[in-house]
């Protein structure tokens, strides 16, 4: 089984974004040393507490300091943006390191201001054409966007190779289906409706085609992500995965409660209104547990799906603590190093 990290960039007490930004920088680095796969970060846009609103300026840096690991911006926002522009940073990447960068494909809001903050004409009510947007994106990254496109008579570094590799990031059978249509690697979240993972999964195996475009893949490509806070004990574990489940409570809140920091365990059990056990579910929000005990909960998920990756998010804001994890993992995991 392969292990990937995705980086949120959590900023701890009394540090501040740059900070938080050279940790990850070094975290990658140690992610390589112990055999992890991928190293993605994440967008997002007004998160006190997280340092990354442009990852696709961040990958650089990161990969720039590693030498195999692959790094993902994972992901864009399409909905934003111009597919142009985003494959032009794409395709800058992909020349500076050959063979190492993925691009998570994604859409989400950042919020009512924010959203409009992101937008070029911010009177207009744009029409929802996602998946149209999606499709231009993954011709401009192969340089063979239809002969029916209006761009078809430009192109972007045309004399270097497809890529990056493109994923869905999905939450949905519906995304999980455009995937697959596509012939694009699955990025299938098990953070927002983690039951749905397995029908994701079964969605994107069933329909899956061979891509008709330069950057696509002739077979599946897919991994599981899911949020992982480990212990050297059980207590230990839930005790971690206390200030992580108290924030994401808040963050649900209609009110968009603004969260400066993670809450400290005191403050994450006024919120929760007690200890949370870690649970038993198969498709648990937050995997809680040892090593051993994550590890078998990965591989009933993986014999269940089929799926042979997992990305984990940790979201805690201690980084020796969580290198500590990531070195438990890789040695439980046994990783290739």
């Amino acid at each position: 089984m392969k292990l990937s990290i995705l980086d949120p960039l959590v900023v701890p007490r009394g540090s501040t974004s740059g900070g938080a930004l050279r940790t990850a920088i070094t975290m990658a680095q140690q992610a390589e040393r112990l055999g992890f796969t991928r190293y993605w970060i994440v967008e997002h846009h007004d998160v006190a507490f997280e340092a990354n609103p442009a990852p696709e300026v961040f990958a650089a840096a990161l990969a720039g300091a590693t030498s195999r690991i692959r790094i993902g911006v994972g992901g864009v926002l399409l909905n934003h943006y111009s597919p142009y522009k985003v494959a032009e940073a794409m395709r800058t990447l992909n020349a500076l390191f050959p063979g190492r960068i993925d691009v998570g494909i994604g859409r989400a809001t950042a919020g009512p201001l924010a959203d409009r903050a992101l937008k070029r004409l911010r009177e207009i009510e744009l029409p929802d054409d996602h998946a149209q947007r999606v499709e231009e994106l993954i011709g401009w990254l192969g340089n063979d966007l239809p002969p029916a496109s209006p761009f078809h008579g430009i192109g972007i570094m045309r004399d270097e190779p497809p890529g990056p590799l493109p994923w869905i990031l999905a939450v949905s059978e519906e995304s999980a289906q455009r995937a697959a249509m596509l012939g694009l690697g699955l990025a299938c979240s098990a953070f927002h409706k983690p039951e749905q993972a397995p029908h994701s999964m079964a969605a994107y195996r069933a329909a899956f085609r061979p891509s008709t475009y330069a950057a696509g893949i002739a077979a599946p490509q897919a991994f599981i992500a899911v949020r992982v806070i480990i212990g050297e004990t059980p207590e230990e574990a839930e005790r971690l995965a206390m200030p992580v489940r108290a924030v994401f409570r808040q963050r649900r809140k209609p009110e968009r409660i603004m969260v400066e920091h993670l809450p400290t365990l005191d403050e994450a059990v006024a919120i929760m209104g007690g200890m949370v056990p870690a649970g038993d579910e198969d498709w648990p929000a937050f995997l809680v547990g040892t090593p051993a005990g994550v590890k078998a909960r990965l591989r009933r998920m993986a014999d269940t799906t089929g799926v042979e990756e997992f990305m984990i998010q940790d979201f805690l804001d201690d980084p020796p603590l969580r290198l500590r994890n990531y070195e438990l993992l890789a040695r439980e995991f046994e990783l290739e190093r």
